[in-house]
């Protein structure tokens, strides 16, 4: 089901809004849930290949030595936290590499399975203290429609990420994860709108450590941050505290007057599965307007036949929002620069004809033939790419590169405009995706476990009957 932006709520009847969308029960699709598996799946080889990272994984386990484990199985680890550091862990893990799904609008909707899966869990051991049948996938498969679809829809209205507002787009992924975490922890429709009061009176985080010079490993973990903080939220509300009228409307101090000028926050009515049906599997480790430089880039390693010595200029013809966020110039310090960086996304793909997410690390980036292919990249934007990624009916995310070498021979443009992820793709992304799953959790597991899990999850049927905590544990399991 698609919303009609026709008919929209504006200021605080969007909490109503989401919360009433929450607590619904409604049939899904058959084809909806298979994707919703498909997604869940990705997100574990994204999480499992993350804890090779040092960086990720001094994040990763009880925040403070000495705590008592948990009831909630993280991922790879072995471990077992309290519910809200396991949000934040699952989160993080999921997000760290840059890999995991994506919207037509941005984002990381995956993000919101830190939360989902800790909720889930969590929620699974009470029950069965009280000797209860424990939530199972089919819930998290719920969960994770309605999530992407709150976080998705918020985006496509409001653009909180835009530089005229400056938020990052975690704020989508703290209000979908509060609703979800609040449904899946028992809560009813009036602890869902409590809860999501005090999401919209936080304080929210800024876009600013996405970009240079803030860009860090806090990229990373604002996505498992997010969780973490749903999770607290949900927990208040449901031991009763209140919630609160108008958090989004009220002047002078309201979230609509300090953040939005005054504007309102909108929100389409009609809330469906549209996200989820629609959502952009990653197949590149990159920002995702540059996933299909990235394709086109790789088409040209090929033209070039080893002679990328002989490079003189680089040409990239993009959409604006590419030229906002990712046009990057100047020192990369980082991983968290480099995989925003179209410059060097383009130069990995030309000189290895592949993007790997080990590519952003120091010793990579020191190869002294990417610098210079990045002073050779001249960005600009094309206006027939910008219509098109920003218009709902074709939501593309087209880029077109040529490359000219020292004696004046010039490439054809290999134009890209959607990502092999993307839904107007997708048999071609599946088996694509199936061998990015194997890659990434071959890390951790040996090919009966991987080829196990991928068939489990595959069988969208049989899978919903699943108990969360008993799949959290055969994750976290080494």
């Amino acid at each position: 089901m698609e919303a009609s932006a026709a008919s929209e709520a504006s200021g605080d009847a969007v909490l109503d809004v989401i919360a009433d969308f929450t607590a619904s029960r409604p049939s899904w699709r058959p084809d909806t849930l298979r994707t919703a598996a498909l997604c869940l799946a990705d997100a574990v080889g994204c999480a499992l290949a993350a804890l090779d990272d040092p960086d990720c994984a001094r994040l990763i386990g009880p925040l403070f030595a000495g705590s008592p484990p948990g009831d909630v199985g993280v991922p790879g680890t072995g471990q077992w936290l309290d519910p809200v550091k396991a949000a934040f862990d699952i989160g993080t893990l999921v997000r760290w590499l840059d890999f995991s799904d994506t919207t037509f609008v941005g984002g990381h909707p995956s993000d919101n399975l830190g939360a989902i899966l800790a909720a889930a869990a969590h929620a699974a051991a009470r029950r069965r203290a009280a000797g209860l049948p424990a939530p199972a996938l089919g819930d998290v498969f719920d969960a994770m429609v309605k999530a992407y679809e709150i976080q998705g829809r918020l985006a496509q209205a409001n653009r909180f990420d835009h530089p005229s507002t400056g938020l990052d787009h975690v704020i989508g992924v703290k209000i979908a994860a509060t609703a979800v975490a609040t449904l899946l922890l028992g809560g009813d429709r009036d602890a869902i709108r409590r809860a999501l009061s005090n999401a919209w009176l936080d304080g929210q985080a800024l876009n600013a450590y996405r970009h240079t010079p803030n860009a860090g490993s806090r990229k990373g973990w604002a996505g498992g941050d997010a969780c973490a903080r749903a999770l607290w939220l949900a927990g208040l509300a449901l031991r009763g505290d209140m919630g609160y009228p108008q958090p989004l409307s009220a002047p002078t101090w309201g979230f609509e007057a300090v953040h939005l000028r005054g504007r309102p926050v909108r929100l389409a009515l009609g809330l469906g599965s549209f996200v989820l049906d629609h959502v952009i599997f990653k197949l590149h480790p990159c920002q995702r307007n540059a996933t299909t430089a990235v394709e086109s880039a790789i088409t040209l390693h090929a033209w070039l036949d080893g002679r990328q010595d002989r490079i003189a200029r680089i040409d990239v013809r993009t959409q604006d929002e590419a030229m906002r966020r990712i046009d990057k110039a100047g020192a990369l310090p980082n991983r968290a620069a480099r995989d925003h960086s179209m410059q060097y996304v383009v130069a990995m793909a030309l000189l290895n004809g592949r993007l790997g997410h080990d590519d952003y690390g120091d010793a990579v980036a020191a190869d002294p033939r990417i610098d210079r292919l990045r002073a050779l990249t001249h960005v600009a934007e094309d206006p027939d790419y910008s219509r098109g990624h920003h218009d709902p009916a074709v939501r593309s995310c087209a880029n077109a590169v040529r490359v000219t070498l020292d004696d004046g021979t010039a490439s054809p443009w290999i134009e890209t405009r959607f990502p092999a992820g993307d839904p107007s793709r997708r048999d071609e992304a599946l088996p694509l995706l199936a061998g990015k799953f194997h890659t990434l959790a071959a890390r951790r597991w040996p090919p009966g476990r991987r080829r196990e899990l991928w068939a489990r999850l595959g069988d969208t049927a049989g899978a919903a009957s699943w108990p969360v905590d008993e799949f959290l544990s055969s994750l976290a399991r080494l």
